[in-house]
């Protein structure tokens, strides 16, 4: 694989700078908001037609370049992980079962969550009906973010640095941390929490190359926040209530 001009500037637009208006100035916007179940709606939808003119965009600079599908990521049959991807796949989903049970079942825990998704996180579906459009930015975040961020941009810095061995972990640390920078709304506990995600994720597509078990991944770990928010959110309604 060799880097085309359009390579290099879809990174700055993508991978630099859309990430720093996010950062410095979505998502201060979004901290001051409280959401109606009207604004949640038309920030999933809206996410979601965003996501996929990203892929989109993605998707054009590869194939424009004449690069096949398999390169990042999407052959197909897919085959399951061995070796250490494998472990490392059932150590990411033993720490986050771990993690999301000490979130919701410890009583220290569970109303400072309540809380947190009430004021900084109130984007997040809190009844039935948002959380049914919720399910459709959940699965659409797992395809678009696996495919920019593991696929297209590990690619991109493996060919920027080298397909030695020694130079994968950058190409594998890089993109992890702008994946997380750009969920700073979600406080720096959740930042440490994705970025370690991403690397993992990141490690298992390099000695992979398949996208698919990580965007199956991806999508059940959003979809299982969403749930989490929104029992949580009925939870403290019920206890209000009482």
């Amino acid at each position: 694989m060799e880097l085309h001009w359009s390579d290099h500037l879809f990174f700055v637009i993508v991978g630099v700078l859309i990430p720093l208006r996010t950062i410095f100035s979505t998502q201060p916007q979004l901290a001051d908001l409280r959401f109606t179940t009207r604004m949640k709606l038309q920030l999933y939808w809206g996410n979601n037609l965003w996501l996929w003119l990203l892929a989109g965009a993605t998707a054009g600079v590869w194939f424009g370049n004449g690069r096949p599908w398999a390169l990042i990521g999407l052959d197909w049959p897919w085959s399951v992980p061995t070796g250490w991807p494998l472990v490392v796949t059932l150590a990411f989903m033993l720490l986050y079962v771990a993690d999301t049970f000490l979130e919701v079942s410890r009583q220290v825990k569970r109303d400072p969550t309540a809380e947190n998704i009430q004021t900084e996180l109130s984007f997040l579906p809190q009844t039935a009906y948002e959380f049914f459009h919720f399910i459709f930015l959940a699965l659409t975040a797992g395809f678009c973010e696996e495919f920019i961020f593991r696929g297209f941009f590990v690619r991109y810095f493996q060919c920027l640095f080298g397909y030695e061995e020694a130079t994968y972990t950058l190409a594998i640390l890089v993109p992890a941390l702008i994946f997380g920078l750009v969920h700073l709304y979600q406080g720096w506990h959740a930042v440490v929490k994705i970025t370690a995600m991403a690397i993992m994720f990141g490690y298992v597509f390099v000695h992979t190359n398949s996208l698919w078990l990580l965007i199956a991944i991806h999508a059940a770990v959003d979809l299982i926040g969403g749930a989490i928010a929104w029992g949580l959110s009925a939870r403290s309604k019920v206890s209000a209530d009482e």
